[in-house]
């Protein structure tokens, strides 16, 4: 029996912004390329470099600055990429964590995971008059049950069925959506936390970074100024 995790097609909305991940400033697309260009240009404005030395020194500095944007993009990159599949994992039961689940009520156990909740949704769907779904793939469709629970009274009871008995199913099926939700709530917050390993490995590239800055600018200082005095010396010997 496969146990493996598959993300339905739904309406299960987990956002990503999309970012490029990696952390090397030199291999760049055709599109990063040409900003880097721009901001190359940007920086070589600000600094006014002089010379070969210096402008190799803002060329440094250039790299060094992007390698800082490209390690904040990773990052919200690799956050979300480890959110979503936190969220899909807990979203989309695999067969014997729905098994266990239905074990563990059967024995009386209070629903607490997220397939045991699943399984109480999908009961609570189906008791409700709407559409039968699977614990599986119950996570496509929250929005619609949603919709739908908030409206089902709005509709003549079906037949064998009092508004009061109604009134409790639309009561039981909000109280297992928010419960789910509030899993998936849960669950994404959790998976926004970063491991203390990963976390101290991007602390100490960025701290990396920082110093790699902090020489360049102190080198490009040191020769700006020497360059100014330089010239100072040479309008006062030219005054003498």
């Amino acid at each position: 029996m496969s146990t493996t995790k598959q993300a339905g097609n739904g309406q299960l909305q987990v956002r990503l912004n999309g970012l490029k991940h990696g952390v090397s400033a030199r291999l760049m697309t055709e599109t990063e390329q040409e900003a880097f260009d721009e901001h190359l240009s940007a920086l070589k404005a600000d600094l006014q470099p002089v010379g070969y030395l210096e402008g190799e020194i803002v060329l440094s500095i250039a790299y060094t600055l992007w390698r800082q944007r490209k390690l904040y993009a990773w990052q919200e990159f690799m956050t979300q990429s480890e959110m979503r599949q936190a969220v899909e994992a807990a979203a989309y039961p695999n067969p014997v964590e729905l098994s266990i689940a239905r074990l563990q009520t059967a024995q009386g156990q209070r629903p607490a995971s997220m397939a045991a909740c699943l399984l109480e949704l999908s009961a609570a769907v189906a008791d409700a008059g709407l559409i039968q779904i699977p614990a599986s793939k119950v996570a496509d469709f929250l929005p619609l049950m949603r919709g739908a629970a908030e409206t089902m009274l709005l509709m003549p009871p079906p037949e064998g069925r009092s508004k009061t008995e109604m009134r409790l199913a639309q009561h039981t099926l909000l109280t297992w959506l928010d419960r789910v939700e509030g899993l998936l709530d849960e669950t994404q917050v959790r998976a926004l936390v970063p491991g203390e390993a990963g976390l101290n490995l991007i602390m100490r590239y960025e701290g990396s970074l920082g110093r790699s800055l902090q020489r360049s600018l102190d080198q490009l200082r040191v020769l700006q100024a020497r360059r100014a005095k330089f010239r100072t010396d040479e309008d006062e010997d030219d005054a003498d």
